[in-house]
């Protein structure tokens, strides 16, 4: 009899006191992967819930910040993540529930609704995993509610570019240098990389094509700007099949907002010494396509 009663007391209490359940019936899942572009992030979401009469979803953050998990000193306000629903947007906050969604089909049972969570008003970001606790509200038409997490992760891969605005190096012998043994000349166009990377990177230059014919290449950095911490400043003597670190340098991207790019730049002067002065230079154009490669640090 003591135990009837106990439950007795326990659903009547159930029913007029307002609970928060996590319960299996109700689920948040990103479905498919999330759709990275240089100045969004989209994720598609299934929600399945339970309706009792008529369901009211609410979502909220658990966090002020997306945070890369790799530098947690790169953040991005939660108010820069969105929620869609049947045409409306809704910002994301952690200042409380916003509600999104009413379902007011009147039946009782499990149910689904499909959303999207969109990032905006983002620059290119830095590589790494950026992660942030969302948490969803189910508040049903009895005074019983449920809650359930998503963590809405996404991924941010390597991306390196170089341009090289001018081309191989060019360096023409004319007719008079063929009788100048001791003869060195430079390049007709030194070369300028522009270069972008959304880590720290380092630049190598790869000599697996460089053509010695007896003589001796040299390189020298001219001039740096923009994102280089470190490069080689002396003049280099390059070998055939031998990499070469240039220079190394920090993300050129500066903050998280749009318009975030900090132009970064090397420019290199390539030269051709004769190495053997009992011989003439055949005169003609020394081009040599040398490879560039730009990796994280």
């Amino acid at each position: 009899m003591k135990n009837l009663i106990i439950t007795v007391i326990i659903l009547f209490m159930s029913v007029i006191c307002p609970r928060v359940f996590a319960n299996p019936h109700f689920r948040a899942e990103i479905t498919g992967f999330p759709i990275v572009t240089e100045n969004s992030v989209t994720a598609n979401v299934n929600l399945t819930y339970i309706q009792m009469g008529y369901s009211r979803l609410f979502v909220t953050s658990a966090d002020s910040y997306i945070i890369n998990n790799e530098n947690p000193n790169i953040k991005i306000p939660i108010t820069n993540l969105y929620l869609f629903c049947d045409g409306q947007q809704f910002q994301i906050s952690n200042n409380g529930w916003q509600r999104f969604y009413i379902d007011t089909f009147d039946i009782t049972g499990s149910a689904q609704k499909n959303i999207n969570l969109k990032l905006e008003n983002i620059g290119e970001l830095p590589a790494g995993t950026y992660t942030v606790l969302l948490k969803f509200l189910d508040k049903t038409g009895l005074t019983m509610d449920y809650e359930c997490e998503l963590l809405f992760t996404f991924i941010i891969e390597d991306k390196h570019s170089i341009i090289s605005t001018s081309g191989d190096p060019i360096i023409i012998l004319s007719e008079n240098d063929i009788f100048n043994k001791q003869l060195c000349i430079k390049n007709q166009n030194d070369v300028r990389l522009d270069l972008a990377s959304n880590t720290r990177w380092k630049l190598w230059l790869s000599t697996s094509s460089l053509d010695d014919e007896n003589c001796e290449y040299y390189f020298q950095l001219k001039n740096v700007s923009g994102k280089v911490l470190n490069y080689e400043p002396d003049s280099t003597r390059l070998l055939a099949n031998k990499r070469y670190l240039l220079a190394s340098g920090e993300p050129t991207l500066e903050g998280i907002e749009c318009g975030n790019k900090v132009p970064t730049n090397i420019t290199i002067e390539y030269s051709f010494k004769n190495t053997n002065s009992d011989a003439y230079i055949k005169e003609g154009v020394r081009q040599n396509p040398f490879t560039y490669i730009l990796e994280r640090e």
